[in-house]
């Protein structure tokens, strides 16, 4: 469930019944309030004397007691909470974070009845717990290990992983859900969870808080949650623990974290039906003794040592709709020395009235010489240090301004900026809007440093923008903001993303405001490409030299070659790269093809128009398909209109940006800047399943001992093999950089006792041209068998018999290494 500010009451912040716990942006909300959790893990423990994962109660009413007195707020438990631990959570105001277990250690996707299963679990536990108070979230799982992702694919976990949160969420609509992945599932995140939460254990500082950087952008609009972090103290001793209590408590303010959860209470743990006591987490001992980590006190808020003082911008034209609510926002924020700036530029709308009612606000107004313009007067006029601009139409975080101060703590940075994110649409037109393409976005060189910043969530050096000679004003309703930051990094200033710096920003509220919006976007790269024309293509598209985020960025692409999972699928941090996921149809969008499709029905080219015509809308469902989940449901209809908006998007903006090339004289650079941020690219094969086999070892054999084996035993055959380097979804490739080649993946699954499964699939890959011309000659056979013509059943026979043939020598070299590596065929 999300909370989003409430702009059409004078109210910024919209209470929410009964104290139900829900997201707001990057953040946690209870009652109109933001917060964050303070939690710990509890268990699992030895079962009691009722067979159940915890204490006996007496036991049990002590620890949580006991969790409460040392301050945290939140218990995360790993099995559902049975009556006793619910009631005694309840009557001290403890918070619940519920992980439901179920059978994720095995290829669960191979049985339809252990899905059934797996499902009927989690709808019975989200329905049991659905009227609890004091429970506010559920885990639907937890660290699937990461062999197992690859084995059955990222993407098919991920929809199954986001079938359970549906399904859970039917049943208990008023509680939240996510999946706890960790750093070698980086890339395993349900794109319905209400928040990201991850599971992360790094010893190092500097490298926390680089990770969270990263897991920030990771989370998108949503609130980071870090499920789990520890550190053993049979490793270190329990004063590096008490340390690393302390910075982890810190660096998670900072970056704006909404909730943690120390990993764990106590250094009895049971698991896998033998207690484990080689490794000790605990913040108190098996007896319950405190360790010193236990004594550490938490900061109630993010405190500074850079706190200069800020003028906050605000230019409107004519924006007497949202600016109420943009004010109200500003009087709300927690920081002690900062004014606020309303520019008006020329309105026609009564925007002095509204200022009144805010005696703190300096209203200036100027006759309408444009944005830019605007934001130049309020440069002039500021006292403060650092300028923080923001829109008539966003409403800022509390802590905007603190946040923002904590970016400029370092003075290598000279501007600073974080998020923006619709709030609740005020009409559905508001809502299509705010999942079509075109939003402000930032774009980031690495997790910490950006490109471009939008200009409805700008910090800036006062000295750094006077440096430059800021905005330009011959950008008078858009651009600015790239120019500037452009010029700023030419200047030698960087500019810093900082996840807390956020702000709700409206979209459009009506399809013809938003396509005027995107009419001066394009005219504003017109004037972008003037100005700057190396960072310019030859036809005229903008070259970033980083990657793009947003609301509205392309979506993570879970296909291979997407993901670093590391040679053999091993790497402890595997990487997902943002990815433009556009296709090759997208040539056909943009104003270019219609207008040739106008001309070739002019000169009566019918079937030359219909077929433009037809790749312009297929190149529009591509880009509908790139684009993440909708922020708001959508119905059908509602669809379809987001469609028809990602058809005209690129129309209506490179028509005014080709426009605005010939009445500016603009021209783009035939050799534009290189980009620093490079995708990885991706294998353009087919593969087509030859068989999978599965191995059982009573010794517990795994397959790395399989795959040593499989190497030799194919090397004796004479073939050439190719291990993989970390990019491709298989283990080994043979022969290697041929046009046809087998691939074998394989995947250990752990039972009891020590005992092992290894499963081994096999799949001969081929390249997608290949593959086409293998269907077009499947489809003539069988369209001459429809003619009774015997001779086209030579092909598919034939292709048959070689497919059969390859399964067959492939399996006797298989067994023999499985023969070696003590492993029986199940």
């Amino acid at each position: 469930m999300r909370h989003y500010p409430d702009f059409t009451s004078t109210a910024a912040a919209q209470k929410v019944a009964g104290g139900l716990v829900v997201t707001s942006g990057k953040f946690l909300c209870r009652e109109g309030q933001k917060f964050s959790t303070r939690g710990v893990s509890y268990g699992p423990f030895r079962p009691n004397s009722r067979s159940e994962p915890f204490p006996e109660d007496a036991q049990l009413a002590a620890d949580l007691a006991h969790i409460q007195r040392l301050g945290f707020d939140t218990v995360r438990v790993y099995h559902p909470p049975t009556e006793a631990l619910l009631k005694e959570a309840s009557r001290l105001g403890l918070q619940l974070i519920v992980g439901i277990a179920w059978t994720d250690h095995v290829d669960f996707m191979r049985s339809a009845a252990l899905k059934r299963e797996i499902l009927a679990t989690v709808r019975a536990e989200a329905t049991r717990l659905r009227d609890h108070p004091c429970v506010i979230a559920f885990l639907v799982g937890n660290e699937i290990e990461k062999t197992l992702v690859r084995w059955l694919g990222p993407r098919r976990v991920q929809r199954f992983l986001e079938k359970l949160i549906a399904v859970g969420r039917a049943c208990a609509p008023g509680k939240l859900f996510s999946y706890a992945t960790y750093p070698s599932t980086e890339y395993l995140i349900p794109r319905n969870a209400d928040f990201l939460a991850v599971n992360v254990y790094l010893e190092q500082r500097a490298d926390f808080a680089a990770y969270l950087q990263r897991l920030q952008h990771l989370a998108g609009n949503k609130p980071l949650v870090i499920s789990e972090f520890g550190l053993d103290t049979a490793a270190h001793d329990d004063a590096a623990q008490a340390e690393t209590f302390a910075w982890f408590e810190e660096e998670c303010r900072r970056a704006a974290v909404a909730g943690t959860v120390w990993f764990s209470y106590t250094d009895e743990w049971f698991r896998g039906g033998e207690a484990v006591t080689q490794w000790r987490f605990g913040i108190v001992d098996e007896m319950r003794e405190e360790k010193p980590s236990a004594q550490f006190k938490v900061l109630s808020s993010l405190s500074t040592a850079y706190s200069p003082p800020i003028s906050v911008i605000v230019c409107t034209y004519n924006g007497t709709a949202t600016l109420r609510p943009c004010l109200e926002s500003l009087q709300k924020l927690r920081y002690a020395d900062y004014e606020v700036l309303l520019i008006d530029d020329g309105s026609t709308e009564d925007i002095a009235s509204i200022a009144a009612d805010f005696p703190a606000v300096r209203y200036l107004r100027q006759e309408h010489a444009g944005l830019s313009a605007a934001r130049n007067l309020g440069m002039k006029e500021a006292r403060g240090e650092i300028l923080a601009y923001t829109d008539d139409d966003c409403l800022v975080d509390e802590d905007w301004l603190t946040h923002i101060a904590a970016g400029f703590g370092d003075p290598q940075w000279g501007a600073c900026g974080g998020p923006n994110i619709p709030p609740v649409p005020r009409n559905q037109a508001e809502a299509i809007v705010a999942a079509a393409p075109g939003a402000p976005a930032h774009v980031m060189l690495n997790d910490a440093e950006a490109e471009h910043l939008p200009g409805c969530n700008l910090a800036i050096r006062k000295a750094a923008l006077e440096g430059i000679g800021g905005f330009r004003e011959a950008y008078r309703t858009a651009g600015d903001d790239v120019d500037v930051c452009w010029r700023l990094r030419e200047s030698g200033g960087r500019l810093r993303f900082m996840p807390g710096v956020m702000v709700w920003h409206h979209r459009r509220r009506s399809f013809g405001a938003y396509l005027r919006q995107q009419r001066g976007y394009g005219h504003a790269e017109a004037l972008l490409m003037k100005d700057h024309p190396e960072r310019f293509g030859p036809i005229g598209g903008a070259r970033w030299r980083g990657a793009i985020y947003g609301d509205a960025a392309s979506a993570m692409d879970l296909a291979e070659g997407s993901i670093f999972h590391g040679p053999l699928g091993l790497g402890l941090f595997q990487v997902i790269y943002q990815q433009s996921r556009r296709c090759r149809l997208d040539w056909f969008s943009g104003v270019l093809w219609i207008a040739l499709a106008g001309m070739a029905l002019l000169l009566g080219w019918v079937w030359l128009a219909l077929l433009l015509f037809t790749l312009s809308v297929f190149a529009a469902i591509c880009l509908c398909r790139s684009l993440p989940h909708p922020p708001h449901e959508l119905t059908l209809m509602d669809r379809t209109k987001l469609l028809a908006l990602c058809w005209l998007h690129p129309m209506v903006r490179e028509g005014a940006r080709l426009r605005g090339m010939i009445t500016l004289g603009a021209r783009p650079s035939w050799h534009p800047t290189l980009r620093e941020v490079f995708e990885p690219s991706k294998p353009r094969r087919v593969s087509i399943p030859l068989g999978e086999w599965a191995f059982w070892s009573e010794s517990g054999a795994t397959r790395e001992t399989l795959l040593r084996h499989l190497i030799e035993a194919l090397k004796a055959s004479g073939h050439e093999v190719q291990t993989d380097t970390g990019w491709r979804r298989f283990d080994l490739e043979t022969p290697p950089k041929s046009p046809l080649t087998v691939s074998f993946l394989t995947m250990t699954e752990y039972h009891t006792n020590g005992r092992t499964l290894t499963r081994v699939s096999t799949r001969l890959r081929i390249p997608g041209w290949v593959g086409f011309v293998a269907l077009v000659l499947l489809a003539q056979s069988l369209k001459d068998l429809t003619q009774a013509d015997v001779s086209g059943a030579a092909v598919p026979a034939v292709f048959l018999f070689l497919l059969f043939n390859l399964r067959i020598n492939l399996a006797s070299i298989l067994f023999k290494a499985a023969d070696q590596s003590g492993m029986k065929s199940t």
